[in-house]
């Protein structure tokens, strides 16, 4: 009986080890393809709850902070995939922060990647010199 039992327990935790390597292997690929752009900023954010779903952003946004790119992953297993959001290609990212299409997890997911892509300009522009979103 305990041998089946391992066995089985053995098989679940490898599908989960595949399936999680699949969606890191994706989320790679995602970002890969975003650092593509010969110019602009690249921002990652994401909003986890202990038990519930959880959100990833990955923005790419022009040196006018428009958003050129926007895809969105959020849901509670494995099998979640990034879908663009056209919605917010075109908006000035910090009018993006007040999007009524976004859900209240992806809105904080989307802050963390605004606060990334505002560390890398004011990783630009040197110490002492840091501005814009507040």
């Amino acid at each position: 009986m305990w041998g089946k039992f391992f066995i089985i327990f053995a098989l679940i935790w490898g599908l989960q080890f595949l399936m999680t390597h699949l969606q890191v292997k994706q989320y790679r690929s995602q970002i890969r393809e975003f650092t593509k752009r010969e110019s602009g900023y690249l921002g990652t954010g994401y909003y986890k709850k202990t038990l519930g779903t959880g959100a990833v952003v990955l923005l790419v946004c022009d040196e006018k902070l428009q958003i050129v790119e926007a895809k969105i992953m959020k849901g509670i297993t494995v099998f979640a995939r990034f879908k663009d959001r056209k919605e917010l290609i075109g908006k000035n990212l910090l009018d993006s922060k007040n999007s009524e299409s976004l859900s209240n997890k992806e809105k904080k997911a989307l802050q963390g990647a605004i606060e990334m892509i505002q560390k890398e300009i004011n990783k630009g522009k040197g110490k002492g010199n840091e501005a814009w979103i507040s």
